[in-house]
């Protein structure tokens, strides 16, 4: 049995000690982060990435619902980078200038859109889906396999204002690529 004693000849035994347990709990700490982050992945319950509070507060009324169904544009005519690229994009200003400098020019919200046009300032929209930083995701694989923009994005068609409506999780994008025996290797969605 070891006793500490008060002097020198006991300092390294309580050293020893010390560090012996000191290892067994940052092993323990080690084993317990590990198993709640892998826990907290697999569930697909990490935090939701921070999207518009409220997806009204545009700074234009823009009717995705009018543009899409009523005149039949494809969601491609305006996020023109979806089928080239990672992301989706957002039509320039310019975009929307080329039509309504001749369409509907007097309405108060086709006027906002003319004052940024005229001011060359891009129209600050409130980012309605989004991503963690950490994710790998590519707008352009997707749509070129086929994938119509509403299985992630909902019927934006008939929506006054685009709102989220999938988690846009891991677990969610985890069973989508299950169901399509798509890659599920870790790199496919993360740097």
């Amino acid at each position: 049995m070891i006793t500490r004693g008060f002097g020198p000849q006991y300092a390294m035994i309580g050293c020893f000690e010390c560090a012996h347990t000191l290892r067994i709990a940052l092993g323990l700490a080690l084993v317990l982060f590990v198993g709640v982050t892998t826990s907290v992945a697999l569930s697909g319950s990490v935090q939701e990435p921070e999207t518009a509070e409220d997806p009204f507060a545009q700074p234009i009324a823009f009717s995705h619902a009018h543009h899409v169904t009523e005149i039949g544009l494809d969601c491609q005519m305006c996020h023109v980078y979806a089928r080239r690229g990672p992301v989706a994009g957002i039509p320039s200003v310019e975009t929307c200038a080329g039509c309504h400098k001749q369409v509907l020019s007097d309405q108060p919200e086709i006027q906002k859109v003319l004052e940024f046009w005229e001011n060359k300032q891009p129209i600050p929209w409130v980012r309605v889906h989004d991503l963690p930083d950490y994710t790998r995701f590519s707008h352009k694989r997707h749509v070129l396999v086929g994938i119509d923009c509403a299985e992630c994005h909902g019927n934006v068609g008939q929506m006054e204002a685009a709102v989220q409506v999938e988690s846009l999780t891991m677990g969610w994008c985890v069973t989508c690529h299950e169901e399509r025996e798509a890659p599920l290797d870790c790199l496919t969605c993360h740097y």
